[in-house]
């Protein structure tokens, strides 16, 4: 069944995708989430309809708190207007990266999952006029030792991100590099290799920028780390190997520009909110499932899960008896988990919903060779390419999940670039504000994330 969601039927929308001067756009396929596409697990269109005056509310609440630019509340949402006039220094600072082979990114949650899911989604390989990312996050020793180990000094450069300047696993990276360079080049010389992307005017990283003369970069006061890899958190790595950052915020806004309406049949991210509302507080769905179909895509999955389980996993009330919000979001990948976790999606408990992703053109797709002796174990791979069993895999997932009542959408990306990646990230950041306010909660907090935090310092002596 065709969605009400496609491009053509957006009023808002730029011209056709069929003009060659408009860059294609997402299909969003929300059919199996309604009951006349999946059954009675799905949402009446007409719960939908009746949302309406919620939907009214939340998106006029977006929209009063997204004036403003940088200064609004909501921030994150206006990146695709307020951070081009911004991209000169960013520009800059990517040039002078491009002189180095590797570049540490250390940073953690939202401070590195954006940069590493468009990484791996756009670049397949270092080239020989760009560096490598290496994204160190966890702290684990040997990581940090692996990287050490294996690289020169004299070809490296390190980029620090941390908006508060003070997140431990970072400054404790940020230390040990700082002292391998400082040792390795001279701490003059080091100094040339380090960039620290931090808030413009307090903290840890932000003095240690002004003290010692470093290149720096500023985090939008109002943008939490979740929502950040359309600022210079996300844009300088990606920029400095060859990402067009242009791009990435242009389809940011073509999706935007999707999102004008307060009519859930008109606005994608809107109507995506509602129904995975609807579908927990009516249907019991509880397990948001985001299975791409393409390995370039498999980190966004985890970029997802950060966003949205920090994002909507708090109480709707302020007593400790107040029911939830939120669906536990959970990754997985076609192929490979269908051999790994289709069962239990089939026939476990119906309390799942699907999101699959799939891209329409990939390259190179290769032609299945089958020799005569292979065809007649084979027949059906004749004249077949990898992308036609990879979408035959798709079709086939799709529906035993639809038969079984599992209600889904599939999100199909025209192509694997940096516009389609920027509607993909404004459409999931969009989606996430919207159901944070129909439950009621905030969607920018994370407050038993820094409960976390500030025991660790305790349990290190920060503290008593």
């Amino acid at each position: 069944m065709a969605s009400s969601l496609t491009p053509t039927k957006q009023p808002v929308a730029p011209p056709s995708k069929n003009s060659p001067a408009s860059p294609p756009l997402l299909q969003i396929d929300s059919a199996r989430l309604y009951r006349d596409g999946v059954g009675a697990e799905g949402i009446d269109r007409a719960e939908v309809e009746a949302l309406a005056p919620e939907l009214r509310r939340v998106h006029q609440a977006v929209a009063d708190k997204s004036a403003g630019g940088l200064d609004a509340e909501f921030a994150c949402l206006t990146l695709h207007n307020s951070m081009p006039p911004t991209l000169p220094p960013i520009e800059a600072a990517a040039e002078q990266l491009r002189r180095f082979e590797d570049i540490a990114v250390i940073g953690i949650g939202g401070s590195s999952l954006g940069a590493k899911a468009v990484y791996q989604a756009l670049v397949e390989e270092p080239g020989a006029r760009r560096p490598q990312l290496h994204f160190l996050e966890n702290i684990d020793p040997r990581n940090l030792d692996v990287f050490i180990r294996n690289r020169s000094a004299e070809k490296s450069a390190v980029v620090c991100i941390s908006k508060s300047g003070g997140t431990i696993e970072t400054a404790i990276q940020y230390l040990i590099l700082r002292e391998w360079l400082e040792q390795q080049l001279g701490k003059d010389k080091a100094r040339q290799h380090q960039y620290l992307i931090t808030d413009p005017a307090q903290g840890w990283l932000r003095e240690s920028a002004t003290r010692e003369g470093l290149a720096s970069l500023p985090v939008p006061p109002r943008v939490g780390g979740r929502y950040s890899v359309l600022t210079a958190v996300g844009l300088l790595p990606l920029a400095a190997v060859g990402v067009d950052i242009r791009s990435l915020l242009a389809g940011s806004a073509a999706n935007a520009a999707r999102c004008v309406s307060e009519k859930a049949s008109e606005n994608p991210a809107l109507e995506l909110a509602a129904l995975f509302f609807l579908l927990d507080t009516r249907r019991n769905k509880r397990v948001s499932i985001m299975m791409p179909y393409a390995d370039p895509l498999q980190l966004f999955g985890d970029w997802y899960r950060q966003l949205w389980a920090e994002s909507l996993g708090k109480r709707r009330g302020a007593r400790a008896d107040d029911p939830p919000a939120g669906t536990l979001p959970v990754t997985a990948l076609g192929t490979v988990d269908q051999h790994s976790q289709l069962q239990m999606y089939l026939e476990s408990r119906r309390d799942k919903i699907f999101s699959f992703l799939a891209v329409d053109r990939r390259e190179p797709d290769p032609r299945i060779p089958l020799a005569e002796h292979d065809r007649k174990y084979f027949p059906y791979l004749d004249g077949k390419r990898m992308q036609d069993v990879l979408e035959a895999e798709l079709q086939a997932t799709r529906q035993v999940i639809t038969e079984t009542g599992h209600p889904n959408m599939t999100l199909r990306l025209p192509r694997l670039d940096a516009h389609v990646l920027g509607q993909l990230i404004d459409l999931y950041q969009r989606a996430t504000v919207y159901a944070g306010l129909l439950y009621g909660i905030n969607p920018l907090d994370q407050p038993a994330v820094e409960k976390g935090k500030q025991l660790a310092i305790r349990l290190l002596g920060g503290g008593r």
